[in-house]
């Protein structure tokens, strides 16, 4: 049976088949514009998924190299803060040891002394430093509290807490980009034993320490540390009572060691002048500002540390107080040897905030340069499962620029047939 093969099915199918090339053409033009080999998913579903993968990891990668990038800038600023207290203390240690020679008077010592409050307030500046972002760096997690602030008294309050805030810098790597404050500055181990002293959070009068001291370190080594004290006030702050800390049982007090009526703001309670009902003297005393309210908590707490910035505070005071006697020249001596052993303390602890931030630079630059190895090797991958063979390409178009025109030279000539051409 003959086959019927019309003019019209072979004019679609010549049209269909010119179609088909032409989009084959455009399709490689475009792959070689874009260097790509795939332009879209259906071009290679298998490919696709795997590009998507590879620059999800990609996108994870630069993210943790963003976060590498902002611990190095916080932890360079932090070293270079901790470099220039290491420079600070060697200055102070300087000042202390030209202020006791022999041929210095009360005069000139009033005049180092001077100084030295500059170099104070230098180092309360530095423990005070903020980051590009004016969040403060050595304020643990409370980087928008001010960690540090002199009390009127003279004392030196921290206001920020213990932790530390983690960036992570790879999947299971985080690095500390914020340091206590009272690690660094605060918690110094000191030649002396001391008292430091706060309010309850919770009360409502308006008595403040101001200040915390051992006024007999003798009576104070034997009587009270490392014992710690609760001071209750009553009847409207009319009256404080004194108790141990040891003797808070289930959330009440017990007997007072002692019971003083208050004389008035400020209020100094010396517990180094043996009270009628204390048998021994406990050697220190604090003093408050302001009116605390009835039932209005203060605690005294035992310590074997010294903050740094107390101890340039009280051999300034020091210099500033002790006279040419032999008595005063002789209590000075002692202050300046304290002085010398706390600075070393707290040049000691410096090396080692020191060495800790060191490390933690030396993990940035690994892991950095770990990712950006891993990055190559991921580009690699990528580059070979989508970047275009331009070779190949140009010769693919080549030869499907050639079929396209032969095709629409072939369709023109079968096109122009008729019988009527045979007719003539």
């Amino acid at each position: 049976m003959a086959i019927r093969f019309s003019f019209l099915q072979g004019f679609n199918n010549s049209v269909q088949d010119m179609q088909r090339l032409q989009q084959q053409t455009f399709e490689t033009q475009a792959q070689i514009a874009s260097g790509r080999r795939i332009l879209a998913p259906s071009d290679d579903p298998v490919a696709s998924a795997k590009i998507i993968q590879v620059n999800q990891e990609l996108s994870r990668l630069d993210q943790y190299i963003d976060n590498a990038d902002s611990v190095e800038n916080r932890l360079n600023v932090a070293e270079t803060q901790i470099e220039q207290v290491t420079t600070l203390l060697v200055r102070v240690r300087e000042l202390t040891i030209q202020a006791d020679a022999l041929s210095v008077t009360q005069s000139d010592r009033q005049l180092i002394a001077k100084e030295l409050d500059v170099r104070l307030e230098e180092l309360l500046s530095i423990a005070n430093t903020r980051d590009v972002n004016g969040e403060y760096i050595f304020a643990g997690y409370q980087g928008a509290e001010k960690p540090f602030e002199q009390m009127n008294g003279g004392g030196f309050v921290y206001n920020g807490d213990e932790g530390q805030r983690l960036v992570q810098v790879a999947s299971s790597t985080e690095i500390p980009i914020s340091d206590s404050g009272k690690r660094i500055f605060m918690d110094i181990d000191a030649v002396q034993t001391r008292v430091e002293a706060a309010g309850e959070s919770g009360n409502s009068g308006t008595g403040v320490v101001t200040n915390s001291r051992v006024t007999n370190q003798g009576n104070y080594d034997a009587n009270s540390y490392p014992d710690d004290y609760v001071i209750q006030f009553n009847s409207a702050g009319n009256q404080y009572d004194v108790y141990a800390r040891t003797d808070i049982l289930d959330g009440g007090l017990n007997t007072p060691l002692f019971s003083v009526a208050n004389s008035g703001s400020p209020i100094t309670i010396d517990a180094n002048t043996t009270p009628q009902a204390v048998p021994t003297n406990l050697g220190w005393e604090i003093t408050l500002d302001g009116i605390p309210a009835d039932g209005d908590l203060f605690y005294v707490n035992s310590t074997q540390k010294q903050d740094v910035l107390t101890t340039i505070a009280k051999i300034s005071e020091g210099m500033k107080s002790l006279g040419d006697s032999a008595v005063d020249q002789s209590a000075f001596d002692d202050l300046v040897a304290e002085t010398l052993e706390n600075l070393s303390a707290a040049e000691i602890n410096m090396s080692e905030v020191k060495s800790e931030i060191g490390a933690r630079q030396n993990t940035v630059d690994s892991v950095r340069s770990l990712h950006q190895q891993i990055e190559l090797i991921n580009n690699k991958v990528l580059s070979e499962i989508r970047d275009l063979d331009y070779a190949e390409a140009l010769s693919r178009l080549s030869i499907e620029t050639f079929t396209l025109e032969a095709s629409q030279q072939s369709f023109v000539r079968i096109s122009s047939l008729s019988l009527f051409n045979f007719l003539r």
